[in-house]
């Protein structure tokens, strides 16, 4: 077989509608579109087979059982488990790392150790963290460069008191795949369990789970072009035989008095409740659809790609790379000191790219690395080197919009030297902010151009950038402080974002310098929405101008 990226991207329906035909869509580590035949086998389901399974009789229950049963031991397949009794269905990733953590820790005493790495997406850190204070265990860490783990130094770390080390087999943040070889030649020959969250591995590279040696295996069918709401646990027959279940409820019982149970077997006595049936469907016809791809090629393919992407990201002037493209799960994940990240990603969506922006939910990770949030690009097979070029085109055209990497102090802060008065800060002069000139302006990125090119007239202010003028709600960090003066409210802000210090100029420009009656909360949020910024602006920055407007409330009737 060969592979065409053209001709793969075809079978994904949502890039043919009309709002998408322009889409750039790098945001694959989060979630990958579906093919269309996913989607259909997730209608066809509750079009003709829609019943609970396994307890009911008649034909429309016996073909939902049917189904499940079969897309278990396709699952059991396409991860290169023995058998279909390995298999466990949950509702993602993150379900199943609960649930190991859970069945898992029942067996431990206080003292026991689990070793992690700073690597770890939150949700293969924080169960064990709450397990460890609700059982007395103690959390340990593979030895780390950067955050990065050094697994050829697990031995280090590892004691007569380990019984579970549970590790990425790549990270989501960076990504950089795991050494598991290593670590099986390390673990094989101990008395412990070894779980891999195997999230990133599926999309990208054809999973053995009996090549890789681990006892349990956890990966989300969303990450692998399936539905959402359905995960895969494997686990080795003999040791989940062992394990007690974790939830209890229907489906994992075969009897139940007043006072006891007697659970039900493999896998079932792990799943309780009603299965998200229609995504099991979906599931199935994604294994399928998989099944029909020259893997092989795909990897290769996207490895050539990656590289194209690391090296077109490495020209950009300042612009610093946190990734690696050697051993790389797809990911680029990247800062630039001229502006905040959140800012990147809210220019790139306005050229509809779509990129993600933050920690990753890997905080430990990105603090060991020196940062606390970072663009991230993140590549499939149906991506292509225009969609790179055009991610390029449009930091590149931001970096335009900006001027030199230090930015000129007001006037206001300028007369601040020389202030005698006892407050360590002044507020910017906003005098030349002209509101009707952005109610005016043509189109969200002129106005977007307006509101970064305001941000020009905040002064970095590092006296207040303190805890306690830190605003929370904020996407990015900003802070804002108060005094009264001469009857007037005077303010000031400031923020690493370049869009949230020209959304801060905004507000100010309408509160500082007023008396208390002069306005109100709800003519600052009409002039937001009248400026379509609560269109334009991602939920969780609207939120963040929202709270601006509350905390500089809170801060005037204080």
């Amino acid at each position: 077989m060969t592979f065409s990226s053209q001709e793969f991207k075809q079978q994904f329906p949502l890039f043919s509608q009309v709002e998408n035909r322009d889409l750039v869509y790098l945001d694959n580590a989060a979630t990958t579109q579906k093919p269309a035949c996913v989607i259909d086998a997730i209608r066809d389901f509750y079009l003709h087979s829609n019943a609970n399974t396994h307890r009911s009789s008649h034909r429309l229950a016996r073909r939902a059982t049917d189904m499940v049963e079969k897309v278990r031991a396709a699952s059991a397949r396409f991860l290169g488990a023995q058998s279909p009794r390995e298999i466990i269905f949950t509702r993602g990733a993150t379900e199943g790392l609960n649930l190991l953590a859970n069945s898992l820790c029942r067996g431990l005493v206080v003292g026991d150790e689990i070793v992690l790495s700073t690597a770890e997406h939150h949700a293969n850190l924080v169960p064990w963290q709450m397990l460890a204070t609700q059982y007395g265990l103690v959390l340990r860490f593979v030895p780390d460069a950067n955050g990065v783990p050094q697994v050829d130094r697990i031995a280090e770390v590892l004691s007569p008191r380990t019984k579970i080390v549970s590790v990425t087999g790549g990270s989501n943040a960076l990504g950089f795949r795991t050494d598991l070889a290593t670590l099986r030649a390390t673990l094989s020959q101990r008395d412990l369990r070894w779980i891999v969250d195997g999230s990133q591995l599926a999309a990208h590279d054809v999973v053995d789970v009996t090549t890789i040696g681990c006892d349990f295996f956890v990966c989300s069918a969303h990450k692998f072009y399936g539905p959402t709401g359905i995960g895969l646990v494997y686990g080795r027959e003999k040791l989940l035989r062992d394990l007690p279940p974790w939830q209890g409820g229907g489906e994992m019982i075969t009897s139940v008095d007043l006072l006891a149970s007697d659970y039900a077997d493999l896998p079932h006595r792990f799943e309780a409740g009603t299965s998200s049936l229609g995504a099991i469907a979906g599931l199935g016809a994604c294994i399928e659809f998989l099944g029909k791809q020259d893997r092989l090629a795909m990897v290769q393919y996207e490895q050539t790609l990656l590289a194209h992407l690391h090296d077109r990201l490495s020209q950009v002037p300042e612009l610093e790379l946190l990734s690696n493209p050697r051993n790389n799960l797809g990911i680029a994940s990247f800062v630039h000191p001229r502006c905040a990240a959140i800012d990147i990603a809210q220019w790139l969506d306005g050229r509809d790219i779509a990129v993600r922006v933050g920690h990753h939910c890997a905080q430990p990770l990105l603090h060991a690395a020196g940062h606390t949030a970072t663009v991230r690009a993140s590549l499939v097979a149906y991506n292509s080197k225009e969609d790179i070029d055009r991610l390029i085109a449009g930091i590149e055209e931001l970096l335009q919009q900006l001027d030199d990497t230090t930015e000129p102090q007001s006037a206001a802060a300028d007369s601040a030297k020389d202030s005698t008065e006892a407050y360590s800060w002044q507020p910017d002069d906003l005098s030349k902010l002209d509101l009707d000139a952005l109610r005016n302006q043509k189109n969200w990125q002129d106005r977007y151009r307006t509101l970064m090119s305001w941000a020009k007239v905040i002064s970095r202010k590092d006296d207040i950038r303190t805890t306690e003028h830190l605003v929370q709600g904020c996407e990015s960090s900003a802070w804002l402080v108060h005094r009264q003066e001469a009857g007037v409210h005077r303010f000031a802000i400031d923020s690493d974002s370049r869009i949230v210090k020209g959304l801060g100029a905004l507000l100010l420009s309408q509160i500082d310098g007023v008396s208390e009656d002069a306005v109100a909360p709800p003519k600052l949020h009409q002039i937001f929405d009248e400026l379509g910024l609560s269109q334009q602006l991602s939920e969780s920055r609207g939120n963040g101008f929202r709270a601006l407007v509350q905390r500089a409330f809170d801060l005037m009737y204080a």
